[in-house]
């Protein structure tokens, strides 16, 4: 099926990234600045600290360097994204990638600047610097993994390499994969990708979605080696950084990014990990019935994979105009305060959304959302007029509408944990699913299954990810070698364990494959984020929590410590209560079918 151009879409539901800069001449011209200043950066960074006020110089500036690579990497992620042909788009992120290697070297200069400096000294220039205290102790605090000036400049140079495995798997399941081609049951003819995979194993026809599946894996499956070596590779190299860096792990390394990137390192204890795997897989029963309950309203004999796409409703899947869709998400945010639904019909105003796929558009995902501190979020979004693409967009939203409450302060706060960050995104899907069932007809019997498609995948899928990752990060760690075999029996194991409904004969291992182009440990954030979404809805509908508290959160995710943000939401994530609480949500769900 073939893709209109972008010129033949309304300028209404494509991106205006002038709102960033006016054109990529503008963008370079905002590279040279950003390396005049980190020159200057780094210039201060071989200064002493004789003053509270060389300690605001120094950070000022870094924070501000920050806040100009933010923008530079936006831009030119999103220039790529719907230029996917282009050689000057490649470019722009290839330079981009140049500039990261020289900024990265400087930033670390200053944490040794602040190591170099004496506690108790720093320690008063701080208190001079209120505003400073949080982002001061940050960088501190990782001035003991910064290495010598050589080692530093040779870990940034080794970046490109670091990535490689990465990049190998993200070629294998896009640019290198060679789309088998199927025929529908209506006679049109499809090319099966990693970004339509999923939509056509939907598809209400059980022998064709049958055939997808067979035929889409059968061509991954000859990837299975080289993707198990990228995979491997990529956790050695994880390892090896973590070593270097003075980590505990690769888990310790993961559980301290940030998202945006802005200097800031939350780390969150890997006593919160066990304790979310521990619990969640100590509550399967409700995911095992699920399947079963799938099973049933399917009407097959023995469930299968290329069933788990399929709705359950008992309703054809409803179209979603695009505008309709806007009206149904701002109705649905109803709970979280005027002031949020303003914000968030901005945001649909101001060109922010790139809504339809196109000529030349990154397709391989439904919709993600980068941001930067000086120009907030922007979506890019495949939307296919039906609940799932809309439930994707108002994810997203989620994910848009903290970047506009925490951008109201200074870059070195503008910014969410990986661990909180899905929170507002997830709440945001459960909203609009329950405001569909409220409606009633035939879109409430799809919100039904999108309620089990959203927490069945967010709670009990990621925890499954999560689990895997992790125990193949700890083989490595250990030693141990990872054979396309052994991670092959891992997977299946781990099938076994939370899919035992399903019949997978003899190819449940090789389920894994086109997964591993994120971090090692991004799946974690998904099963805290419906953990959290599930406690802040019920408190919202009691009362516990006022729309005007949650929106206080977001504005602070980047400015309080990990746990005590979670406390803020009534969440002890270290113990097994929210999560056995989501679990029995979950089943709540699975009653009204």
């Amino acid at each position: 099926m073939s893709l209109p151009a972008r010129d033949d879409v309304n300028p209404e539901y494509r991106f205006d990234l002038t709102r960033i800069y006016e054109s990529p001449v503008d963008w370079d011209d905002a590279a040279a600045t950003l390396r005049e200043n980190i020159e200057v950066l780094e210039s201060r960074a071989d200064q002493s600290l004789e003053t509270a006020a060389d300690l605001r110089a120094l950070l000022e500036r870094t924070e501000a360097c920050y806040r100009r690579k933010q923008r530079l990497d936006l831009y030119a992620t999103l220039y790529e994204n719907v230029n996917t042909e282009s050689a000057a788009a490649d470019d722009l992120l290839r330079r981009f990638r140049d500039l990261e290697t020289e900024f990265d070297p400087v930033v670390a200069a200053v944490k040794r600047r602040l190591r170099r400096t004496d506690d108790e000294r720093l320690d008063a220039f701080v208190d001079e610097l209120d505003e400073y205290r949080r982002y001061a102790d940050r960088l501190r605090e990782q001035a003991d993994r910064v290495r010598s000036p050589d080692a530093e400049d040779a870990i940034a140079a080794h970046g490109e390499v670091r990535s490689g495995p990465t990049r190998v798997i993200r070629a294998v399941t896009t640019e290198d994969f060679d789309p088998p081609a199927i025929e529908r049951p209506d006679g049109e003819t499809v090319a099966l990708r990693y970004g339509n995979y999923r939509d056509e194993l939907s598809h209400p026809n059980r022998e064709y979605r049958r055939r997808v599946y067979e035929t889409y894996r059968a061509e991954m499956d000859r990837f299975e080696n080289v993707l198990s070596r990228a995979y491997a590779e990529k956790l050695a190299a994880a390892s090896t950084e973590a070593e270097v860096r003075g980590y505990d792990s690769i888990r310790d390394r993961d559980f301290r990014g940030t998202y945006p990137e802005s200097g800031g390192e939350p780390s969150l204890p890997g006593v919160v990990h066990d304790a979310m795997l521990d619990a969640v897989r100590a509550n399967l029963g409700p995911y095992h019935r699920a399947q079963e309950v799938r099973r049933e309203r399917l009407g097959v004999e023995a469930l299968r994979p290329w069933d788990l796409s399929a709705s359950v409703a008992d309703a054809p899947d409803p179209e979603i105009p695009y505008e309709k869709a806007k009206s149904d998400v701002l109705a649905a945010l109803a709970p979280l305060g005027d002031d949020y639904v303003a914000r968030a019909r901005s945001f649909f105003e101001e060109r922010r959304i790139d809504v339809f796929p196109t000529e030349n558009k990154r397709t391989d995902i439904p919709a993600y959302c980068p941001s930067s501190a000086a120009d907030g979020a922007f979506v890019l979004a495949n939307y296919r007029e039906d609940v799932r693409t809309a439930s994707y967009v108002c994810h997203e939203l989620g994910h848009a509408l903290n970047v506009s409450y925490h951008r109201e302060g200074p870059t070195r706060y503008a910014t969410c944990p990986t661990a909180i960050t899905e929170i507002p995104s997830i709440l945001h899907e459960i909203l609009l699913a329950e405001h569909w069932l409220e409606r009633g007809g035939p879109v409430a019997a799809h919100a039904k299954n999108r309620l089990l498609e959203c927490l069945g995948g967010n709670f009990y899928e990621s925890a499954m990810h999560s689990a895997f990752d992790h125990r193949l990060a700890t083989a490595v760690e250990e030693g141990e070698s990872l054979s396309a075999e052994r991670i092959r029996d891992s997977y299946a194991d781990l099938l076994a364990e939370f899919r035992p409904e399903v019949a997978y004969d003899d190819r449940a291992g090789r389920n894994w494959l086109g997964r591993g182009a994120r971090d090692p440990y991004s799946s974690f954030q998904y099963v805290l984020g419906a953990t959290g979404a599930l406690v802040v809805r019920d408190r919202l509908r009691e009362g516990s929590l006022t729309p005007a508290e949650f929106r206080d959160f977001l504005r602070n995710t980047g400015r309080r410590d990990l746990l005590a943000q979670f406390d803020r939401l009534g969440i002890d994530v270290t113990s097994a209560v929210p999560y056995e609480r989501a679990a029995e949500t979950f089943a709540g769900y699975l009653d009204e079918f």
